[in-house]
């Protein structure tokens, strides 16, 4: 897993200033989640899940009926 650096900022942030969010998987996501059951030992973050610093975390609970690329690509429209 990854440490806590927020996605949109790449600021590094405590566990108690944001959060983690799951989005929906795509074929990316969905080949790690395979990778990791057929392989003992297989470890990695989650291609799905994205770190959010409390500035940007709400935003991003906001989309994660979205695939992590397209709420990344709209946080960094909305970001600039």
């Amino acid at each position: 897993m990854r440490p806590p650096i927020c996605a949109v900022c790449h600021v590094r942030f405590g566990a108690d200033e944001g959060g983690l969010c799951s989005f929906v998987l795509d074929d990316a996501a969905r080949a790690f989640a395979k990778r990791r059951r057929e392989e003992p030992g297989f470890v990695g973050h989650p291609p799905q899940q994205e770190w959010f610093c409390g500035d940007h975390i709400e935003a991003a609970r906001a989309l994660t009926h979205l695939t992590r690329s397209a709420a990344l690509e709209l946080l960094q429209s909305a970001k600039a």
